[in-house]
């Protein structure tokens, strides 16, 4: 029987600003694409009202608005409307494509880009990590795959949440593991120094 192994993000010479030397990239996680699928739903709805309303509202409420001066004046409206709702799809996918968790030998990065001006990083020592909790809830996150992923460091520090990710239980696995490694690798410089 063979073993099947789960490649979360294939990793090829990965790096990115601030890299310390001798620090390798082992995960990149992302959300999962369809963590984005309440949006989309959202979007063709509000896509879908000047539609709807040019078919069943303006004929009964305002007649005028289906003449000559007036339609025009409608379907400038109904392009400014959805100028905005590109605009609002845009800055979701800029959301949504810039988190990123980046996880090394090292530490851990969490980036999160709110809006288009606004991009907050945190990192985390591995060798801080207290606990680790990997969540899956509910029938959609169970069938395809993702879930959520909280890490808690020392009381003072901030608890980090990797939200969404693709196969939240391996990449647990795969940070204890490197946790592991962090607080072994951390007992022999200690060691040395001793001795």
């Amino acid at each position: 029987m063979t073993k099947k192994s789960i490649n979360l993000h294939k990793i090829d010479k990965y790096i990115f600003p601030g890299q310390h030397d001798k620090e390798n990239v082992i995960l990149v996680l992302r959300k999962h694409p369809i963590s984005l699928l309440g949006y989309a739903l959202q979007l063709l709805f509000f896509m879908s009202l000047p539609v709807l309303a040019y078919i069943f509202l303006i004929p009964i409420a305002f007649p005028e608005f289906l003449e000559y001066p007036y339609q025009n004046i409608y379907f400038l409206l109904s392009v400014v409307f959805y100028g905005f709702v590109w605009i609002a799809t845009f800055v979701l996918w800029v959301d949504y494509y810039l988190d990123i968790w980046i996880i090394t030998n090292e530490r851990l990065l969490d980036i999160e880009q709110k809006g288009f001006f606004n991009r907050t990083v945190s990192e985390l020592d591995l060798k801080k990590i207290q606990d680790i909790t990997s969540n899956v809830r509910g029938i959609v996150p169970t069938m395809f795959g993702f879930g959520d992923i909280q890490i808690q460091t020392a009381a003072e520090e901030k608890r980090f949440e990797l939200k969404s990710i693709h196969h939240p239980v391996t990449a647990r696995r795969k940070i204890i593991k490197l946790y592991k490694q962090a607080k072994e690798k951390d007992r022999f410089i200690y060691r040395d120094r001793d001795e």
